[in-house]
């Protein structure tokens, strides 16, 4: 698949930072993973030994660390991607009519990820992305209005995207740390709903749910089709990941 690299570089770095933590006392940990534990755990004995292994499956966490009796699940980012979560688009509209979510914002999601004029990808014509955004203005504006108006809904959206996944028996993550075993930022899932609470995005104009935005996986304009289920991918993407995250882990006490 197209992201193959990228995801073996993340597997390699999570391998890292089980490496980095696994059956080691804090105190010999390096200024990053001492830096980690403090914000996960807070005030700790150096003594003590971490624990820490990778979770299989395509779930939110990437990996658990366990302190004393205390165990937490972390996601892991890294790299200058700013997306935080695909699945189906068909899949995610019927998670949004469950939600009541009327059936034109539905459909504005599916004209936009198709590009085509239709809901299902058959369409002849694929419109480039200027043109598209252009003839669904009115109607992006519209799904915008709805999709934000209610705070609880931005959170859950929030908290499916970042935390839990599509899948309502996944295990959900605490923390997410963004960087690799040298570097990187921690924030936690209540840090980032507090700062999802109190702040407004409605200067997006691009198709979005608070601050995480909505657009296909591939578009395929003007060359041939080569993975269909790739047009049926729905991305969301969080713009400035990295520096909003490290933002948040500055604002906001856990």
């Amino acid at each position: 698949m197209g992201f193959s690299m990228h995801k073996n570089i993340g597997i390699y770095k999570e391998e890292e930072m089980i490496l980095l933590f696994n059956n080691k006392k804090i105190k010999d940990l390096s200024n990053n993973g001492r830096y980690i534990i403090k914000e996960i755990f807070g005030h700790v004995d150096q003594e003590q030994t971490i624990f820490c292994e990778p979770i299989e499956g395509y779930i939110k966490p990437d990996f658990v660390i366990k302190y004393k009796d205390e165990t937490k699940y972390v996601s892991m980012k890294s790299g200058s991607s700013e997306i935080v979560h695909q699945e189906y688009v068909k899949n995610f509209c019927k998670f949004l009519l469950e939600k009541g979510i009327s059936k034109r914002t539905i459909q504005t999601i599916l004209l936009y990820q198709y590009g085509d004029g239709t809901l299902d990808g058959s369409g002849k014509n694929r419109m480039p992305y200027e043109k598209l955004r252009y003839l669904l203005n009115e109607r992006i504006e519209s799904a915008n209005d709805e999709l934000n108006k209610n705070k609880d809904f931005v959170l859950e959206i929030v908290k499916r995207t970042l935390f839990k996944g599509s899948n309502d028996n996944s295990i959900e993550a605490d923390y997410i740390y963004h960087g690799d075993a040298e570097f990187g930022v921690v924030v936690s899932r209540q840090q980032i709903m507090k700062h999802c609470m109190r702040r407004e995005w409605k200067w997006i104009t691009a198709l979005h749910i608070g601050p995480i935005m909505l657009r296909p996986h591939a578009r395929y304009i003007g060359k041939k089709i080569k993975r269909p289920r790739s047009r049926e991918r729905l991305e969301f993407y969080w713009p400035k990941f990295y520096f909003e995250l490290d933002y948040i882990s500055k604002r906001y006490d856990g």
